[in-house]
């Protein structure tokens, strides 16, 4: 009988197994049962749904759904027959279901049933149906035989899209949209107006949009474009129909010289001014001091209210310089008659003064957390992005917070380290942003509650076409769309790796752009034993896999890999994934070095502390010093975000003549060679690259690198471009101890 009974078992671990292989969905769900079996959708499968308008969009959107990704023409209906029909897929609101975005999905051989509470809980049992599909069906489509119970951890699950500094048409802001319902994402922040462009018509205001949506592009051509007030309330529509509720933002004090440009009385000086043609930090905001600029705001925010439905609107509150406020007069007797220190907290008393007026109109305020300078107002909410101690104060007195912090949630950021498109810095990869927990471990479990989610943020300053932004948002929304919804103690980076394999396709087959994973690891050399193999990374299966050793960029034509490589020398090997669609990923430049570690490397001592700039090594504490046998900083391994190090050692020339030498880092970093300074890259800056010729003889010459980290993400590389040689790294086997 014990015999059986663990043959029984066993059976059912392999049979769970099996099925578990065949369900890649993202985000994880909470609870899953596998069953035997598979459920098949035919000709014959009948759709019916409770009555109610609600249901029945919800029924047509599904039944549409299902028929462009199999080929049948099915229809939902809540006319039901006595008979059961022998393919059923039943949906319908059920008060057992407590969560207001849960929904409880069951699978049978003939039988689907979804349940939920809302139409949010069935829509989001509608995208795990269809992560559940095949992708090429053979003319059955079949889905296997689970129970899934499933609701989200966090409220707020969101993804933001900058349109002013470059502007995307209102078909691209749908497709946005569908991306993010597709992984049951909740909240869209629309960034509608900045320095750079004004995206939205005000019906009172019309030079906002005659004046403040057009600027100079670099080449003086005239750039931008806006929303109409239809085309809002079309994409207010489409939204609610993907239960997505959109958060306008609407920046004020500062972002606002597009609308300074159109009405300059309500700034400082008076003007004129011009639409924002660069980026940064631009002085000019509105005026603190005139009562004017609060009507003006509060006319636009009415408009956008009636457009918005969301309980929640965005006012900005970022990065406000204090310049204009400190030299106007007005803003100064402000802040005299209102009894206020100084002008941090003018800024407040101004989000304040807002708050009131927006919650007059029963909404609430969010900002992002500068908001809290100065004092928060009563009633808001703030967007965490320098950081997580944003979030970790508001919660603390006890207002929401949204997480957001450039380190794991800014997707303007590089993904990779070699041969990515321009971004603005920084450097967030696909499992960093899986690794991001958006409870601070400062906050105790009451406080906890105060953190309402997390969101990605894609500012476009370098992103200027819709294909640009789905590579930088994919995969790497996938990633976070997990982190919102799925429970932290279930995730794993290995298993949802593995479900990516799946998810790849699934885009592939949606024809959504996005990043394609590189063949090989994101580091410029890797330091290995003679007889080694070294393995390419093939995570999408349709994809094909080129790599050349002569220094020359891949093509399909070049070698195509099928097994591991062996490496018994010095080589630098270049690949890329090539897709059937023609696109591909970046290109993978690594060297792989087999090095003496005896002899090789450099010698180095690492510091922590917050710096500006480089600071004079001979006054700090050194934490701990070692040795690199390449210019890594992973191989360091940093223990704090803010820190410095500085490496010496010994660059091996083989011939006399002319090296340029290339130092790119974020933030700063200086070289030097034989004890020259050659390359001052210095001070808190993103990722920057300073170049510099220097005429050397043959021989070993004195190295010695300097590089600080700030926050956030650090990043540091040396090349260098010879007589005889073309731009490279400065590899293992090129540095020396002595």
């Amino acid at each position: 009988m014990k015999l059986k009974l663990i043959l029984l078992v066993l059976a059912f671990s392999f049979l769970n197994l099996s099925a578990e292989e065949n369900i890649s969905v993202v985000p994880k769900p909470l609870k899953i049962e596998y069953e035997k079996g598979s459920f098949t959708f035919s000709s014959t499968t009948k759709i019916w749904i409770d009555p109610g308008k609600e249901m029945e969009q919800l029924g047509n959107y599904f039944a549409e759904t299902l028929n462009q990704q199999t080929g049948l023409k099915l229809s939902a209906t809540w006319k039901m027959t006595r008979e059961i029909p022998k393919s059923l897929i039943r949906i319908e609101f059920s008060k057992e279901i407590k969560n207001d975005e849960a929904y409880s999905l069951s699978i049978k051989p003939n039988a689907i049933k979804i349940k939920a509470k809302t139409g949010a809980g069935i829509f989001y049992a509608f995208q795990t149906i269809f992560q559940m599909m095949p992708l090429k069906t053979n003319g059955l489509t079949k889905i296997p035989c689970v129970n899934i119970y499933d609701e989200p951890r966090f409220e707020w699950r969101g993804a933001h899209l900058d349109v002013c500094r470059h502007f995307f048409p209102i078909e691209f802001v749908k497709r946005y949209i569908d991306i993010l319902s597709m992984y049951k994402l909740n909240t869209f922040h629309w960034h509608l107006t900045e320095d750079q462009g004004w995206r939205i018509e005000i019906k009172k205001y019309p030079k906002l949009t005659e004046i403040g949506a057009w600027r100079k592009d670099e080449n003086g051509n005239k750039y931008g474009g806006f929303y109409t007030q239809d085309q809002i309330r079309e994409v207010v529509n489409y939204a609610k129909k993907k239960y997505i509720t959109i958060i306008p933002e609407i920046e004020m004090p500062g972002h606002s010289l597009a609308a300074l440009a159109s009405y300059p009385q309500y700034s400082c000086t008076g003007g004129p001014f011009e639409v924002g043609n660069l980026w940064g930090i631009i002085k000019d905001v509105y005026c603190a001091g005139n009562d004017s600029t609060f009507y003006f705001l509060q006319d636009i925010l009415s408009e956008v209210m009636d457009l918005f439905p969301s309980k929640i609107i965005h006012i900005g509150g970022d990065e406000v310089p204090k310049i204009r406020w400190k030299e106007c007069s007005k803003c100064q007797a402000r802040i005299k008659s209102e009894n206020l220190k100084d002008e941090h907290e003018l800024q407040s008393y101004f989000i304040q003064r807002i708050e009131k007026f927006v919650n007059s109109k029963g909404r609430k305020i969010i900002g992002w957390d500068e908001i809290l300078e100065g004092g928060l107002a009563p009633n808001a909410l703030v967007m965490s992005w320098r950081g997580i101690n944003g979030g970790i104060a508001a919660a603390k007195a006890k207002h929401f917070a949204v997480m957001s912090p450039g380190t794991h949630c800014y997707f303007d950021h590089y993904q990779g380290l070699q041969n990515e498109p321009k971004a603005i810095g920084g450097y967030t990869t696909l499992e960093k942003v899986y690794s991001y927990e958006p409870i601070p471990d400062a906050l105790n479990e009451e406080e906890s509650k105060f953190i309402l989610g997390a969101q990605a943020n894609v500012w476009t300053e370098y992103i200027e076409t819709t294909d640009h932004v789905e590579y930088m948002l994919l995969p790497r929304l996938i990633a976070l769309s997990e982190v919102v919804w799925s429970p932290k103690n279930s995730r794993n980076l290995e298993d949802f790796l593995n479900r990516m394999k799946y998810q790849y396709e699934f885009l592939i087959n949606k024809k959504i752009n996005f990043r394609i994973t590189t063949p090989l690891q994101d580091e410029s050399e890797i330091l290995i034993s003679k007889g080694s193999e070294i393995k390419f990374n093939k995570p999408i299966e349709s994809s094909k896999i080129y790599f050349t050793v002569d220094g020359t960029e891949p093509t399909q034509n070049s070698i195509l890999y099928s097994k591991p490589i062996l490496i018994n020398e010095n080589v630098l090997i270049n690949a890329k994934t090539f897709l059937s669609n023609g696109k591909t990923s970046p290109l993978s430049s690594v060297s792989f070095s087999i090095i003496d570690s005896t002899s090789n490397g450099m010698n180095y001592k690492y510091y922590e502390g917050i710096y500006d700039s480089l600071p004079d090594f001979s006054t700090l504490q050194e934490i701990k010093s070692g040795k690199i046998y390449k210019l890594s900083l992973a191989d360091i391994k940093p223990m704090k975000e803010s820190f410095a190090i500085q490496a010496n050692g010994f660059l091996n020339i083989e011939e006399n003549g002319v090296y340029k030498f290339y130092l790119t880092s974020d933030d700063g970093s200086k070289l030097f060679l034989d004890g020259n300074l050659v390359i001052n890259n210095d001070k808190s800056h993103s990722i920057k690259e300073v170049s510099c010729e220097v005429e050397l003889e043959k021989g070993k010459i004195p190295i010695q690198l300097q590089y600080f980290n700030k926050w956030g993400s650090s990043f540091l590389k040396l090349e260098i471009e010879g007589p005889n040689f073309s731009r490279k790294p400065v590899t293992a086997n090129m540095i020396f101890t002595n």
